[in-house]
């Protein structure tokens, strides 16, 4: 072969993984030339593969080995001073480089599943066979690493065919009842990428689901699936894929995707979007907020067993029993009654996580009531702002005054936070002025509460109104 041929040859092999920025393709030139000086070959494979393919930008690296992954691992982690997490049971390790870059290293392998939905016991074996393990054959291309066959492709399976032709395959009929969990991956590709479920894949994904053998699955491996899903750019086609497939019955057989559910998770990506803009600083965490969405016409004890089966964390589950009837009494106390003082907005939304807060825009947001919209989305920009307001005047402050320690203190600092909230009090001079009126009265509580009441409001009538404006 002429030398210009073969130079052409090379870069047309280089091509893709070019496209990766240059530390990346630098970085993997080098542990290509360490593979040969081991004796090993080393891939590129999944993920990663796939998006090149598909012009898209990936820092997602998993390499294989043929040989001792975890040894060739190990080197890796001494030359580049990476830190080195080794999962021995799967021959597979996880680095982190110095400058953030995360990157697994496997043992190529072929895997055995004892029953159904069980982790599967591993063993060493080809590149070919590790390719065929996979769940897709768009997963399952591989790209050469050692010097001379850099970038090289190898596609034993058709993936890059089912690229071009938009088209999620499994590779083996058992593929959905060896991991389960593959019918939701296969529903995130097939979404993410507007392709299609082969027919012969969505007729075995069907009888995987008639098996039930999702049920099978432990509340981790489920919650992972399931928020990795709702963690997708636009999860909202998504969901209707699961209730189109009749999959949400393995969250619970009472959850159901009505059209007033439908209304709420179509509306979410606008509802984030304008918390996002009006507040940048608090985070939300999205995944949760589709959950609390889809199930937000159940009842408690359905989305207490939603909870349980998923096996969620102590805050998910605060998060996912805000999102139920309770939010709804509380959107109506919001829109369908007089304007409220800031104070009245604070103490409904206080004890809600910010996620339900943003239920709340969606649900209203579903209703199509500009409104009351522009009700919600007041009481929403208030709330915020008045969680920054705090009181002078501590604890130790009231015990200093002679007040005996006792739940009067909750009284009459929770009173004096509703003061500040609403501008009737603006300084610590006032604030002590507050306590002293009811200083002798504390033995009785109420009394003092109605005394303290009282003195508020006084100080209204002497103010301007503290009211939400319902017309803006």
């Amino acid at each position: 072969m002429r030398a210009s041929s073969l130079m052409a040859q090379k870069t047309r092999h280089s091509a893709k993984l070019d496209q990766l920025p240059v530390r990346i393709v630098g970085l993997l030139r080098e542990i290509g030339v360490l593979g040969d000086q081991r004796g090993c070959h080393v891939y590129v494979v999944g993920g990663a593969v796939r998006d090149l393919l598909l012009g898209q930008m990936t820092l997602d690296l998993d390499l294989a080995v043929e040989g001792d992954g975890i040894a060739f691992a190990r080197a890796v982690a001494d030359r580049y001073r990476a830190g080195l997490v080794v999962f021995e049971r799967f021959a597979t390790a996880r680095l982190v480089f110095p400058d953030g870059l995360k990157m697994d290293i496997a043992t190529t392998r072929r895997e055995s599943y004892a029953e159904p939905a069980f982790l599967p016991t591993v063993q060493r074996a080809s590149i070919e066979e590790d390719l065929y393990r996979r769940d897709f054959t768009i997963n399952a291309i591989a790209m050469h690493l050692n010097p001379g066959e850099f970038g090289r492709r190898l596609d034993v399976y058709g993936g890059r065919h089912d690229l071009r032709a938009g088209r999620i395959r499994v590779l083996h009929v058992g593929s959905f009842q060896d991991d389960p969990t593959r019918i939701f991956r296969a529903i995130r590709f097939e979404q993410r990428f507007r392709f299609h479920l082969e027919s012969s894949t969505l007729r075995l994904l069907r009888q995987a689901a008639s098996m039930n053998l999702i049920q099978q699955l432990s509340g981790p491996r489920l919650q992972n699936e399931i928020l990795v899903l709702f963690a997708e750019r636009d999860p909202v086609r998504a969901i209707a894929r699961l209730a189109g497939l009749k999959l949400l019955r393995f969250l619970h057989g009472r959850l159901r995707y009505t059209a007033d559910v439908k209304r709420v998770v179509l509306a979410l990506p606008k509802a984030l979007a304008w918390w996002g803009k009006q507040f940048p600083d608090v985070v939300i965490d999205r995944t949760s907020v589709y959950l609390m969405a889809l199930s937000s016409a159940s009842s408690p004890v359905v989305i207490a067993a939603i909870i349980k089966r998923l096996a969620c964390s102590r805050e998910q589950s605060r998060k996912l029993s805000a999102g139920g009837k309770q939010a709804d009494r509380i959107l109506k106390r919001l829109t369908d009654r007089g304007a409220l003082r800031p104070s009245q907005v604070y103490r409904l939304l206080v004890d809600l996580p910010s996620e339900a807060l943003v239920l709340l825009l969606a649900k209203q947001m579903s209703r199509q009531q500009a409104t009351r919209l522009s009700l919600l989305r007041r009481y929403l920009m208030v709330y915020e702002k008045s969680r920054a307001v705090t009181t002078v005047l501590t604890g130790k402050n009231l015990q200093a005054m002679r007040l005996k320690p006792g739940p009067q203190y909750g009284i009459i600092l929770g009173k004096l936070l509703d003061a500040r909230i609403d501008g009737l009090i603006t300084s610590e001079v006032e604030e002590r002025a507050f306590v002293q009126e009811g200083l002798g009265a504390w033995s009785d509580c109420r009394a003092a509460s109605r005394m303290l009441d009282k003195f508020l409001r006084t100080k209204t009538a002497k103010r301007p109104s503290s009211m939400v404006s319902r017309e803006g």
